[in-house]
């Protein structure tokens, strides 16, 4: 919620040419309301655990109103309307938000922290457990006598010091570790409510044995997850863990849906405009990893992946800026959110000077929830980082098979691959590949096509993507892996319709 007040300020005067004052007023105060999380598996789930009575009692009236009376509360406060701001900065607070904001963010992240699914420790977490309890069962014993030993109602935490260790902690009624009132608090990742209305309608007083079944319920992957995203340094920092909790699936897009965004990105107006403000975006927002041009290597973003490539860590959400792929499950994202919020959709089945106005809009959004977008934990920058992973890597085994093929068919060639992701030659001069035959050596781009259409002297190659004429390269060297086919042209071609088209005879060699 870091931009929310910018995001509010802008569809209130978008909103408020349409709508009476007061309706907007109405959308407005929603909008500045927390939210409730939704419960991620039915009542009945986790029935090894908790009985489907007490979840939906729990669910429906404790946390629904929690998070209902903290708005109250807050309603004619400006700017608290961030809930992990308002935990971390509780004591300007009154009692009373104190417990409700506690209620609603420690069971938000409770409900999370559970699941019907049986699951292994993920190794991360599991090597820092032992490493600081010696061993899983001292580290589940320790957790447990503390979670037995709480007198009356709150909660037992594993929280990350600011040692990087783990420690086992307890708080009273609703407080929660990141509180600046607690002392030697931390960064909860596990927790257990042991409030009586937790546990009480199955287990009675039996509290030893509510504690026991925990362990067969625990969300172990978003342990890990949370012990990941403050740990890893080559990630962004200090990112907003209630993304994490609001993770929601990510679109996806139909082959029609992307041939239309491949056909839109064609328009040099809309490629650039769109291009270049993604760029400026992940500048800003990745600020730390980005690096200026050097002699060898384009300025981007750099060492973001938490395993950086043997491509001295130039980042792949460098290629973001050009990606149809990813730009058709942006527009789908983000026309959720904007539905969701009464703004109008993106639309881009219109003209081209409307489509100009629409990409600038659409990039505005991005601009103000790129911390949500591009927090590493959200299903979109995940579903990003799959999307442009997969397609440099399609790009690597055309290149690499392009060669092999190359180096079979004309053995006296020389082939080599030149075009490292980040390189100049890659970036300006856009050589992927130099062959060399009879001493003399071919600039070579490589792309991905379908079919080759002959037409009235002319050979149409469709499905190579990003159709663009080269003006550094000798030969486009075409790559179906599917039917394991490598055609070479001599780069006389022209761009028409999204399509290349040659001569017949600019086609040098067919090989198989």
């Amino acid at each position: 919620m870091q931009h929310l007040q910018e995001s509010i300020q802008k569809v209130e005067k978008e909103i408020l040419q349409e709508k009476k004052k007061e309706e907007v007023k109405g959308l407005l105060s929603e909008m500045k309301k927390i939210g409730i999380e939704k419960l991620p598996y039915s009542y009945s789930a986790l029935k090894r655990f908790i009985d489907p009575e007490t979840m939906n009692v729990h669910y429906n009236k404790h946390y629904k109103g929690y998070v209902n009376k903290l708005n109250k509360l807050i309603q004619k406060r400006k700017g608290d309307d961030d809930l992990e701001k308002i935990i971390r900065n509780i004591s300007r607070f009154p009692k009373g938000v104190r417990n409700n904001a506690g209620g609603a963010f420690n069971h938000a992240l409770f409900w999370n922290m559970l699941t019907p699914e049986e699951m292994e420790i993920g190794p991360e977490i599991k090597s820092r457990i032992i490493k600081d309890f010696t061993s899983i069962d001292k580290f589940k014993k320790e957790f447990s006598k503390i979670a037995t030993d709480r007198f009356g109602s709150g909660w037992v935490w594993v929280v990350l010091t600011k040692k990087g260790t783990l420690k086992i902690m307890s708080t009273p009624n609703q407080d929660n570790p990141l509180m600046n009132v607690i002392e030697d608090g931390g960064f909860p990742i596990l927790g257990l409510d042991v409030w009586e209305h937790a546990y009480y309608l199955k287990y009675k007083n039996r509290r030893d044995e509510y504690i026991k079944n925990f362990w067969t319920v625990v969300n172990w992957k978003f342990v890990e997850d949370m012990y990941k995203m403050k740990t890893e340094s080559n990630l962004i920092q200090e990112q907003s863990f209630r993304h994490l909790i609001n993770e929601s699936k990510s679109s996806f897009c139909t082959k029609t849906e992307t041939e239309f965004y491949r056909i839109l990105m064609q328009n040099k107006a809309i490629k650039n405009i769109y291009s270049s403000g993604i760029r400026d975006i992940l500048k800003k927002t990745f600020k730390n990893n980005w690096k200026p041009a050097t002699r060898e290597e384009m300025s981007g973003i750099y060492e973001l992946e938490i395993f950086p490539s043997d491509e001295k860590g130039r980042s792949i959400i460098n290629k973001l800026d050009t990606n149809y792929s990813v730009l058709c499950f942006f527009v789908k994202d983000l026309n959720r959110v904007l539905r969701s919020q009464g703004i109008d959709e993106l639309n881009f089945f219109t003209s081209p000077a409307n489509q100009e106005k629409e990409i600038k809009r659409m990039l505005n959004y991005i601009e103000q929830w790129n911390t949500r977008i591009f927090d590493p934990n959200s299903a979109i920058f995940k579903h990003i980082f799959e999307v442009l992973t997969k397609k440099h890597q399609i790009g690597e085994n055309r290149e690499d098979f392009a060669k092999k093929i190359i180096s079979k068919n004309l053995p006296d060639s020389v082939v080599n691959k030149v075009g490292r992701l980040g390189s100049k030659e890659d970036a300006f001069k856009k050589i992927d590949m130099e062959v060399t035959i009879n001493g003399e050596t071919k600039k070579a781009q490589v792309k991905g096509f379908m079919e080759l259409i002959p037409s009235d002297g002319k050979i149409v190659v469709t499905g190579a993507g990003d159709t663009v004429k080269y003006l550094n390269i000798d030969w486009m060297i075409f790559v179906n892996l599917q039917q394991k086919k490598v055609v070479i042209f001599e780069n006389t071609g022209n761009v028409v319709m999204g399509n290349y088209v040659f001569d017949e005879n600019a086609m040098i060699y067919n090989l198989s």
